[in-house]
């Protein structure tokens, strides 16, 4: 098998870059695009001494070490506990984008310092590939650190009533001050409600209960008011429990596209 020193230099280049980019993408590491740049030459001269020159599998082990370093020290101003992470990091990049360069080879070529890949592909497209994959990757990134933030205001929340029980997540709504009785009030997505009671939405309807008002920006909402039996709450490990809870049930579309079918108070934290 033929391989060109400029395309494998190229190829390197372009991945060594993408890595980085991944890394800075992920933790906002200090580094701009001409430090990114040298270090990925950097990194590429490393991987052709090591192709070229090397056969000892130890001797190319400590080089790759030595290559993944000093990359990370090039590109990026870090502390010491912020350079362990991203060294973390930059091996599982490593690993899984070149999984995804891999599943487009039609084979695959072993060299000392790595795998080089022979597809029907040519070398652009995968490149174009690999650049396409980080910029997908920065824009799910954007979408995750929302979901994470998010989920850690979620609680499991186990509802009793007339020896029927239910288990949902709960959002914490730190906005959410509605009270029944001066007793606060958790809103309930009114699928759940039903599971619960086991009743039907007609006699969900018909059912003359009290009604508490919900204040939102799009206006005033009037929801039903229900004593339930019993409610248990995970919080950090421990299991608060508040008996004869009200829950306002909410027939409204808000919970459908969410991964959470009640609202909470910080009065049950």
């Amino acid at each position: 098998m033929t391989i060109y020193i400029e395309s494998f230099i190229l190829q390197n280049i372009v991945i060594n870059f993408c890595l980085l980019r991944l890394i800075k993408i992920t933790v906002k590491p200090k580094g701009n695009f001409f430090r990114l740049m040298c270090a990925s030459i950097v990194g590429a001269a490393f991987s052709v001494v090591g192709a070229m020159f090397l056969t000892n599998n130890t001797m190319l082990n400590v080089l790759k070490f030595v290559c993944a370093v000093l990359m990370l020290l090039l590109a990026f101003k870090q502390t010491k506990r912020q350079f362990v992470f991203n060294f973390i990091l930059l091996f599982i990049y490593t690993f899984a984008l070149g999984g995804a360069i891999t599943s487009l080879a039609g084979s695959c070529y072993a060299t000392g310092f790595g795998v080089i890949i022979s597809s029907k592909i040519s070398l652009e497209m995968v490149l174009g590939f690999v650049i396409v994959l980080t910029y997908l990757f920065e824009l799910v990134a954007k979408h995750l650190k929302f979901k994470i933030k998010t989920n850690n205001l979620i609680y499991p929340l186990t509802l009793y009533f007339n020896n029927n029980k239910i288990t949902i997540n709960a959002f914490l709504d730190t906005g959410n001050f509605l009270k029944f009785n001066n007793q606060p009030v958790v809103i309930v997505d009114l699928l759940a409600y039903l599971k619960l009671t086991k009743e039907n939405y007609i006699n969900f309807v018909l059912n003359k209960a009290n009604t508490v008002n919900l204040g939102t920006v799009a206006g005033k909402n009037c929801l039903k008011v229900f004593k339930i039996d019993l409610l248990d709450i995970k919080v950090d490990g421990k299991v608060k429990s508040f008996k004869d809870q009200y829950i306002a049930v909410n027939t409204s579309a808000s919970f459908k596209h969410t991964n959470y079918q009640a609202l909470i108070t910080t009065g049950l934290i």
